[in-house]
Protein backbone atom coordinates (compact mmCIF):
# COMPACT_ATOMS: atom_id res chain seq x y z
CA UNK A 1 0.00 0.00 0.00
CA UNK A 2 2.91 2.18 1.22
CA UNK A 3 4.79 1.49 -2.23
CA UNK A 4 1.51 2.08 -4.23
CA UNK A 5 1.38 5.62 -2.89
CA UNK A 6 5.09 6.69 -3.30
CA UNK A 7 4.83 5.23 -6.85
CA UNK A 8 1.30 7.57 -7.33
CA UNK A 9 3.17 10.78 -5.75
CA UNK A 10 6.62 10.20 -8.19
CA UNK A 11 4.10 9.49 -11.47
CA UNK A 12 2.59 12.67 -10.68
CA UNK A 13 5.60 14.60 -9.99
CA UNK A 14 6.61 13.33 -13.52
CA UNK A 15 3.66 14.14 -15.13
CA UNK A 16 3.65 18.01 -13.57
CA UNK A 17 7.38 18.18 -14.63
CA UNK A 18 6.38 17.42 -18.11
CA UNK A 19 3.08 19.14 -18.11
CA UNK A 20 5.64 22.42 -17.14
CA UNK A 21 8.15 21.99 -19.40
CA UNK A 22 5.85 21.48 -22.29
CA UNK A 23 3.84 25.11 -21.29
CA UNK A 24 7.42 26.36 -20.87
CA UNK A 25 8.42 25.56 -24.13
CA UNK A 26 5.51 26.61 -26.15
CA UNK A 27 6.23 29.96 -24.53
CA UNK A 28 9.73 30.37 -25.40
CA UNK A 29 10.92 32.64 -28.23
CA UNK A 30 13.83 31.82 -30.96
CA UNK A 31 15.77 34.41 -32.21
CA UNK A 32 13.59 34.86 -34.93
CA UNK A 33 9.97 35.02 -33.41
CA UNK A 34 11.96 37.46 -30.73
CA UNK A 35 12.93 39.81 -33.71
CA UNK A 36 9.27 39.49 -35.18
CA UNK A 37 7.28 40.68 -31.83
CA UNK A 38 10.16 42.95 -30.40
CA UNK A 39 8.14 46.08 -30.45
CA UNK A 40 5.51 44.32 -28.30
CA UNK A 41 7.72 42.19 -26.21
CA UNK A 42 10.15 44.94 -25.03
CA UNK A 43 10.60 45.75 -21.41
CA UNK A 44 8.59 42.42 -20.70
CA UNK A 45 10.16 39.09 -19.25
CA UNK A 46 10.19 36.26 -21.49
CA UNK A 47 12.26 32.82 -22.35
CA UNK A 48 14.26 32.12 -25.10
CA UNK A 49 15.95 29.69 -26.74
CA UNK A 50 18.89 29.24 -29.07
CA UNK A 51 22.21 27.92 -30.02
CA UNK A 52 25.56 29.47 -28.59
CA UNK A 53 27.47 31.36 -31.92
CA UNK A 54 29.84 33.18 -29.89
CA UNK A 55 31.33 34.41 -26.28
CA UNK A 56 33.73 36.88 -25.85
CA UNK A 57 36.33 35.36 -23.65
CA UNK A 58 35.86 37.26 -20.27
CA UNK A 59 32.80 35.88 -20.22
CA UNK A 60 30.48 39.16 -19.94
CA UNK A 61 28.49 38.85 -23.85
CA UNK A 62 27.63 36.24 -26.25
CA UNK A 63 25.70 35.67 -29.37
CA UNK A 64 22.73 33.25 -29.50
CA UNK A 65 20.96 32.29 -33.05
CA UNK A 66 18.27 29.45 -34.19
CA UNK A 67 20.72 26.67 -34.91
CA UNK A 68 24.18 26.79 -36.73
CA UNK A 69 25.03 29.93 -37.67
CA UNK A 70 25.52 30.70 -41.58
CA UNK A 71 26.58 34.30 -42.36
CA UNK A 72 23.83 36.45 -43.40
CA UNK A 73 21.64 34.59 -40.12
CA UNK A 74 19.66 36.82 -37.57
CA UNK A 75 21.18 36.62 -34.31
CA UNK A 76 20.97 38.65 -30.70
CA UNK A 77 23.92 39.90 -28.25
CA UNK A 78 23.05 38.34 -24.58
CA UNK A 79 24.23 39.99 -21.80
CA UNK A 80 23.93 39.51 -18.41
CA UNK A 81 21.11 42.02 -16.66
CA UNK A 82 23.24 44.36 -14.51
CA UNK A 83 26.69 42.16 -15.02
CA UNK A 84 24.73 39.56 -12.24
CA UNK A 85 26.93 36.99 -13.73
CA UNK A 86 29.65 35.48 -16.54
CA UNK A 87 28.88 33.47 -19.39
CA UNK A 88 30.29 29.82 -19.66
CA UNK A 89 33.04 30.75 -23.17
CA UNK A 90 33.27 27.35 -23.62
CA UNK A 91 29.95 26.67 -24.40
CA UNK A 92 29.86 27.72 -28.43
CA UNK A 93 27.24 25.49 -30.21
CA UNK A 94 25.30 24.41 -27.35
CA UNK A 95 21.62 25.29 -26.52
CA UNK A 96 21.00 27.38 -24.59
CA UNK A 97 17.82 28.58 -22.36
CA UNK A 98 17.33 31.71 -21.16
CA UNK A 99 14.80 34.48 -19.46
CA UNK A 100 15.32 38.09 -19.57
CA UNK A 101 14.29 41.18 -21.20
CA UNK A 102 15.00 41.99 -24.70
CA UNK A 103 16.17 45.68 -25.87
CA UNK A 104 15.94 46.76 -29.53
CA UNK A 105 17.39 49.67 -31.81
CA UNK A 106 15.94 50.27 -34.87
CA UNK A 107 17.56 51.66 -37.94
CA UNK A 108 18.04 55.80 -37.95
CA UNK A 109 17.60 56.88 -41.92
CA UNK A 110 18.68 60.14 -41.50
CA UNK A 111 17.43 60.78 -37.80
CA UNK A 112 20.49 62.59 -36.90
CA UNK A 113 20.57 65.10 -39.94
CA UNK A 114 20.28 68.06 -37.42
CA UNK A 115 23.39 67.01 -35.48
CA UNK A 116 26.13 69.89 -36.88
CA UNK A 117 28.60 67.86 -34.66
CA UNK A 118 27.67 64.50 -36.83
CA UNK A 119 30.78 62.95 -37.63
CA UNK A 120 29.56 61.00 -40.82
CA UNK A 121 28.35 64.56 -42.61
CA UNK A 122 31.64 65.75 -42.06
CA UNK A 123 33.41 62.71 -43.26
CA UNK A 124 31.24 62.60 -46.44
CA UNK A 125 30.49 66.32 -47.37
CA UNK A 126 26.94 65.90 -46.96
CA UNK A 127 25.20 68.99 -46.64
CA UNK A 128 22.94 68.92 -43.83
CA UNK A 129 19.65 69.35 -45.06
CA UNK A 130 20.43 66.62 -48.06
CA UNK A 131 18.93 63.83 -46.08
CA UNK A 132 15.60 65.22 -46.05
CA UNK A 133 12.81 61.91 -45.26
CA UNK A 134 10.08 61.69 -48.28
CA UNK A 135 7.52 60.25 -45.52
CA UNK A 136 7.72 60.71 -41.58
CA UNK A 137 10.93 58.85 -40.08
CA UNK A 138 9.32 58.06 -37.05
CA UNK A 139 7.03 55.81 -38.52
CA UNK A 140 8.70 54.71 -41.42
CA UNK A 141 11.10 53.27 -39.39
CA UNK A 142 9.19 51.02 -36.80
CA UNK A 143 9.54 47.98 -38.17
CA UNK A 144 13.52 48.00 -39.33
CA UNK A 145 15.24 46.29 -36.73
CA UNK A 146 18.87 47.41 -36.58
CA UNK A 147 20.26 44.89 -33.32
CA UNK A 148 18.74 43.42 -30.46
CA UNK A 149 20.21 43.05 -26.71
CA UNK A 150 18.86 40.15 -24.66
CA UNK A 151 19.47 41.12 -20.57
CA UNK A 152 19.24 37.68 -19.35
CA UNK A 153 18.53 37.06 -15.96
CA UNK A 154 18.62 33.19 -15.39
CA UNK A 155 20.53 31.25 -18.35
CA UNK A 156 20.26 27.25 -18.55
CA UNK A 157 22.89 25.43 -20.70
CA UNK A 158 21.07 22.87 -22.70
CA UNK A 159 23.97 20.77 -24.20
Amino acid sequence: MRTAKLMTFVLAAVLISLVATSALAKDAYNVKTMAADVDKIQGTEITVEGTIVGACKSGCKMWIADGKYKEGDLFTLVRAKDDAFKFDTKKEGAKVTMTGFVVAKYKDFCGDKDEEANEEHKETGEVKDSCASPVDVESATKGDLEEMTFFATTVKYID
